[in-house]
């Protein structure tokens, strides 16, 4: 499993235009995409951060080969932003069943 992390600056301003951008960019995500997320720093608001958690690095490779740009970053193109990349291996997964998400 992999993760994806792409963060970036992001004016208030275009707070609003990123959140669309990732509700319409999600909602029709590439099978290979466990979930993802975007988060907000609560340190730096102005920092935003998409994670995305692959199933595989070849469904990843799928994403990233084709000639279109990938969802992630447009995302960040329409907010006006230009986002940093980082690719991490998942190691170890533990998920907590006793946590009220779950249930």
């Amino acid at each position: 499993m992999v993760i994806t992390i792409l963060d970036a600056e992001v004016k208030e301003n275009n707070w609003g235009t990123l959140k669309e951008a990732y509700r319409s960019e999600t909602s029709g995500m590439p099978e290979g995409i466990h979930q993802t997320f975007l988060i907000q720093s609560q340190d730096t608001s102005t920092y935003w951060r998409i994670m995305t958690h692959w199933r595989s690095q070849e469904d990843l490779d799928k994403v990233r080969n084709s000639p279109e740009t990938p969802p992630a970053v447009r995302v960040f193109q329409a907010a006006d932003a230009k986002p940093q990349l980082a690719l991490w291996n998942i190691e170890i997964h533990r998920v907590n069943k006793n946590s009220d998400l779950f249930q």
